[in-house]
């Protein structure tokens, strides 16, 4: 393989992790954006809608002693309405066509947002309210059951609120929901009240039917606090200590006049609901803020990260392009007397950027690392880790390539170090990081001149098992002292090896010259972290082989087994040293 064909192939797989690690953490800052900004252009307008259906409710059950039975008018006679209830309908209306033109004008991604989905919902259910008002003027409807059919417009199943998004308030998304609801509940129990009006007008059904939802009321304001804003707790805990509503309340119930008292306790409370709910939404929309800042911080550096590697290997591409091939004669007379040649000058100087590469990496991860320290939000915690588990991949893929060009990547160790922290952090390095079971290592320490080499061994056999085996299944990674050392195996309960299989594997693995194609370069790899991880200071006669062999399990799958020499082990100390404990180094 040419130098230049190495370096085609290095941009194309850098230009592979650079998009997988970027364009997922830039699709979510931008989903954060686009949640916020529709959020902002859309609810003003929901919460008016909402406000105004409210209040025609209330106005289309007006005090009658016969509030529960139908208006049987002759047909075609003419209706007189209350001009406050037709003045109301034209402000609903009014309402509807601002919510509409601010729908139509807002722009998010194919899925939408919580908040474009609940404006569409709003306006295709409100798309049924002339009829409705149909029905009522024409005495089709009873008043307790037309409060029915505008409580049904505004919210149906009484789980989602039209005036809440989850994706732009974040973790209060149920306290907010919950006290939304709870002050819908009382509006709907004031319409209610103004269809029942009167001590013979409330039966022992609607009695119980206000009970009840003056319960709920009180269970969702008290539920709102465990997840509201700090900001606003001390409000909430205020009015849900007033007694004052419910005093009139338990008034109206009991058959008593207290509809003074009721009106002036429920305009107050109603409208402390309203500002406390915009209150606590404005406070957990300004701290989602940080996660989208946080999003495309962490979008930027993988992305700058990515594309400084990009560029440079671009550059050198385009470099061993122009200089083009170099004869024969010339490459030998350049061997004779020493001196190197234009492609064989190159690799000190990738192997450099390789490293400087690898560096960088390692910075990025203590960036991510120190950034989820300080979350608390569960969703953000879930994109760091991913993230972070992309640059491990991303390094390993980096010190695979310094390791097989000849080089020594940077990140090394050189106390003991944990055996079974380097076999997590092995498994941890492969996509499906989660299948790998490490529960059962023997409690030992590594050298630590081994443990990258080993490391990168170990995740090349733990990818191999994860994937020929099954994707349900498990892959296990066991490891106990033996006589020779420490024998660690990675099975999988996969189809298995042939013989023929298994001795090319095995010559593969020994080979120090890479095979034809694609199909055997994981193991060709394993095999030369397998001979790297044996050699340790002090020259050739302090080497000890570190064996790999692959045989089928006594059950089905394959098991690999890595023999590492009794020198490279050693017993653990009570100090409780741990792989991140001891930094490594990088020059």
């Amino acid at each position: 393989m040419t130098v230049r064909t190495k370096l085609i192939a290095g941009l194309t797989l850098l230009v592979a992790l650079w998009a997988a690690a970027a364009v997922p953490a830039l699709l979510g800052a931008l989903d954060v954006v686009s949640a916020r900004t529709t959020a902002d252009r859309l609810g003003a307008p929901a919460g008016t809608l909402v406000l105004a259906l409210e209040t025609e409710r209330r106005l289309s059950a007006p005090p009658n002693p016969l509030a529960n039975q139908p208006v049987n008018q002759p047909a075609g006679s003419p209706v007189s309405l209350p001009a406050g209830l037709v003045a109301q309908r034209e402000r609903t209306d009014q309402a509807r066509q601002a919510l509409r033109a601010a729908r139509d004008g807002a722009i998010s991604g194919p899925g939408g947002t919580d908040a474009t989905r609940q404006a569409d919902a709003l306006l295709q259910r409100t798309a049924h309210l002339p009829d409705l008002r149909s029905r009522v003027d024409a005495g089709q409807l009873a008043r307790v059951p037309a409060v029915d059919a505008y409580t049904a417009l505004i919210d149906p199943d009484g789980l989602v609120t039209p005036t809440v998004y989850p994706d732009r308030v974040g973790g209060p998304a149920a306290a907010l929901s919950a006290l939304s609801r709870s002050r819908e509940l009382l509006a709907e129990q004031d319409a209610l009240l103004a269809a029942m009006t009167g001590p013979a007008a409330l039966t022992a059904a609607d009695r119980a039917r206000l009970s009840t939802l003056a319960g709920a009321r009180r269970v969702l304001l008290a539920a709102a606090g465990a997840g509201l804003p700090a900001a606003v707790t001390d409000r909430r805990r205020v009015l849900a200590a007033d007694t004052a509503l419910v005093t009139a309340e338990n008034t109206l119930l009991a058959g008593r006049d207290g509809a003074p008292a009721w009106s002036a306790a429920f305009n107050r409370v109603n409208t402390a609901l309203w500002q406390l709910q915009a209150d606590g939404d404005q406070a957990a929309g300004d701290a989602r803020t940080g996660d989208a800042v946080l999003s495309v911080v962490r979008a930027g550096v993988v992305g700058a990260v990515g594309l400084i590697a990009v560029v440079v290997v671009l550059v050198l591409a385009r470099r061993s392009a122009a200089a083009g091939p170099v004869a024969p004669g010339a490459a030998r007379a350049a061997g004779r007397s020493g001196a190197p040649t234009g492609h064989a000058a190159l690799d000190p100087l990738l192997r450099d950027l390789e490293r400087r590469n690898q560096g960088l990496l390692h910075r990025q991860l203590r960036v991510l690392d120190a950034l989820a320290r300080r979350e608390t939000d569960d969703g953000t915690l879930g994109d760091l880790f991913r993230a972070d588990h992309l640059a491990n991949r991303m390094r390993r893929n980096l010190e695979k390539a310094i390791t097989l060009s000849g080089g020594t990547p940077g990140r090394r160790w050189s106390g003991p170090v944990p055996l079974a922290d380097v076999v997590r952090a092995a498994a941890s390095e492969i996509s499906e990081h989660g299948r790998v079971s490490t529960s059962r290592i023997e409690p030992v320490t590594l050298a630590g001149p081994a443990v990258t080499d080993l490391m990168h061994l170990l995740a090349e056999l733990i990818e191999n098992a994860a994937t020929f085996a099954p994707a349900e299944t498990r892959v296990r990674v066991t490891g106990a002292r033996v006589a020779a050392g420490y024998r660690l195996v990675v099975s999988d309960v996969g189809p298995g090896m042939t013989d023929d299989d298994l001795a090319t594997a095995a010559r593969v693995l020994a080979a120090t010259d890479p095979p034809d194609g694609g199909t055997w370069w994981g193991l060709y790899a394993a095999g030369r972290f397998a001979a790297r991880a044996g050699r340790r200071p002090g020259g050739e006669g302090s080497r000890q082989d570190v064996a790999v062999t692959l045989r089928n399990g006594p059950d089905g799958g394959l098991d690999a087994e890595v023999l590492l020499p009794a020198a490279l082990i050693g017993a653990v100390t009570d100090e409780h040293v741990t792989l991140h404990d001891l930094e490594p180094v990088i020059p």
